[in-house]
């Protein structure tokens, strides 16, 4: 005879629902993402015209718009004028549903806060977004890191619970470390008002560690050198401060120039050479966009990776 049902059987149920109902999404977000990659930076409206084929103007319908299973049953060939469509379509919609399902899992499995996964959600389709046109195009949008923080410091004052600094403060990822100092110092403030304490510290230090980088770059080279950083990396280091608090900044960036750094030199080593191969970093022509990405959700997943190592190599012997 079998077993009846146990709650937690019911939990990991609903949980493997519901992860499957995150990766349909993130698809469904990458379909989007897919045009706001191609329209943003080249001035484009978002909605007008609606989605239609670049190559013969076909205007997409609904069902040939799923995401991944259209690519697949049109065989990867426009319906009109059959020739063929970009497998980066397909491709991006499969990242960013195996990332939104990727961070569901991760909150889940640590019982954190519904809300604290939701922000990380909107965290992942703006890096991904900013990332992918960074590569493409040197550039950073405005539209991006801007709509970014508004969503950061709304969700902070609507839905203090996505602040994971604050609901679960001990955590490596919370990234609450400097929030605490400052709480200690400041008058007893409620749980919505130390959110946005805690988005807008976020972003604050996230100014701070570019913005110095920026000025310190300037006052050893003058103005005829370029600067380490530009303006839109800045920016989107802001945006991820103000989601991850104020902790993340540092590690992000740390983590993002050091791999960045070695990749430039890779690059000068084994690539294609100019005269200018020494600056490329500087010059733009190495995005720094996708490292700070890669970081910011290399945080989600580890947080305080000092402090993971510091673990590892200082447990207690029996």
């Amino acid at each position: 005879m079998d077993e009846p049902l146990t709650y937690r059987d019911v939990f990991y149920v609903c949980r493997g629902a519901t992860l499957a109902l995150s990766v349909i999404l993130g698809c469904m977000i990458g379909s989007f993402l897919n045009v706001v990659v191609w329209r943003l930076p080249r001035g484009m409206s978002l909605s007008v015209p609606p989605s239609h084929c670049p190559k013969c103007g076909h205007r997409i319908r609904w069902y040939e718009n799923i995401p991944v299973l259209s690519w697949l049953c049109l065989r990867a060939r426009c319906s009109s004028c059959h020739l063929p469509i970009s497998w980066r379509y397909p491709a991006g919609e499969l990242a960013v549903g195996a990332l939104f399902g990727g961070i569901y899992w991760h909150v889940a499995g640590n019982a954190w806060p519904i809300g604290v996964c939701f922000a990380w959600l909107w965290l992942a389709g703006l890096l991904l977004a900013g990332a992918l046109i960074d590569i493409d195009f040197r550039l950073i949008p405005d539209k991006i890191t801007f709509f970014g923080m508004g969503v950061a410091l709304l969700l902070a004052a609507i839905w203090p619970s996505s602040r994971l600094g604050l609901v679960c403060p001990r955590e490596p990822n919370a990234g609450g470390f400097l929030l605490s100092e400052v709480l200690e110092h400041l008058p007893r403030l409620g749980f919505r008002l130390s959110a946005v304490l805690d988005c807008l510290l976020g972003g604050a230090v996230g100014w701070l560690v570019t913005g110095g980088i920026v000025l310190v770059a300037r006052l050893l080279g003058g103005k005829t050198r370029p600067s380490p950083l530009g303006g839109g990396d800045v920016k989107f280091l802001v945006m991820m401060g103000m989601f991850l608090g104020a902790d993340s900044c540092v590690y992000i960036l740390l983590g993002a120039s050091a791999v960045g750094f070695m990749y430039g030199g890779f690059r000068r080593l084994f690539g294609r050479h100019s005269a200018n191969a020494s600056q490329d970093i500087c010059l733009g022509e190495v995005p720094f966009g996708p490292f700070l990405a890669f970081f910011g959700l290399f945080w989600c997943v580890f947080g305080n990776w000092f402090y993971l190592l510091f673990r590892l190599t200082h447990t207690k012997m029996p």
